[in-house]
């Protein structure tokens, strides 16, 4: 029982590793898009649209890359193994 619980103790950290990188991620994607429509109200239009495209890209490297593809499929793996 222990040497099978060991076992899953990778793929655990991996998936704790991935939601927690999604998170982070969508937590600074938040924030830049705040900060790019703070900083676009106060007329910096270029810079403006420079932090939205690095907001956006955050959205994509976070909820989609490291949740969607890498996370999810992790987490859907290490469950069926622990109901077996």
């Amino acid at each position: 029982m222990l040497e099978s619980l060991l076992e899953l103790l990778p793929e655990f950290v991996s998936v704790l590793f991935f939601a927690g990188g999604a998170a982070a991620l969508s937590t600074l994607g938040v924030y830049i898009e705040q900060l790019a429509f703070e900083t676009l109200a106060t007329g910096e239009t270029v810079l403006a649209l420079w932090l939205a495209v690095i907001g956006l890209m955050a959205f994509y490297f976070g909820p989609y890359l490291m949740g969607f593809t890498e996370a999810l499929p992790r987490s859907r793996r290490l469950l069926a193994h622990l109901t077996e």
